[in-house]
Order: structure tokens, then sequence, then C-alpha cells
């Protein structure tokens, strides 16, 4: 099985969409599309949206429909890693280097978001 772990900062942060502005919105929508992607099918679970600073207002910790929401305690990448050491057939969603060497490291394998945006629902 294959488990999709997505660095939802830098996923939301590839868009020029002024998700700066509001950091809580752009994260509740963007875990709106990433459900509805998983929904319709193009997306197989489990797919785990990580959190962390100010973007975990935007969505709770939870795990519905396939799409569990995990909020770092701290930094986002040590919690992507974690998630990367205990679980084999991971894919990691990111375009940040160091993370993407730390998680390969584990054997995980890396795509970047024009991969995971490509999959997304209108």
């Amino acid at each position: 099985m294959t488990v999709l772990v997505i660095d939802a900062a830098n996923v939301v942060g590839s868009r020029p969409t002024g998700w700066w502005r509001d950091r809580a919105g752009a994260t509740r929508r963007f875990l709106e599309e990433v459900g509805a992607t998983v929904s319709a099918g193009r997306l197989h679970p489990p797919v785990t949206l990580v959190l962390e600073g100010r973007a975990r207002a935007g969505a709770d910790e939870s795990d519905v429909g396939g799409v569990e929401v995990v909020h770092a305690p701290g930094e986002g990448d040590d919690t992507i890693v974690a998630i990367a050491e205990a679980h084999r057939g991971v894919v990691v969603v990111t375009a940040d280097r160091r993370l993407a060497d730390r998680v390969r490291a584990t054997d995980a394998e890396v795509v970047g978001p024009r991969w995971l945006l490509d999959q997304l629902v209108d």
C-alpha cells in the first residue's frame, strides 16, 4: 500500500493565490480540493496532509474520507520524515530539496507539487 504524504505548506505555497494573506483559509481550500480528488478516485487513500504553523488553524486534526490531517508540533519536515520512517511505500509531495533528501534516505519516493496539482479536480 502506498501512503501519500503531502507537505501542505510547500504545495500551497507553490501557487500564487494570495495564500500568504490567509494561511488558514488557503489550507482549508486545499484540504477540500484534496478530499474531492480522493472522492473522485484520482488519488487513492491513505493520504496524509501535514500542516505546520498558522496553517494548522485551517483544519482540525482528523481522518475523514481517506484524508488524514496531521498537525506538526514543530517543523513539518520532521513530522513528514517520521511518517516516512514509520511506513513502507511512502510517496512525499514536496519541492523542498532538503526534505526530499531526508525522506529518500528512508526509501520514500518524492514527487513535486506539480504532480499533485495536476491530479486535483476542479
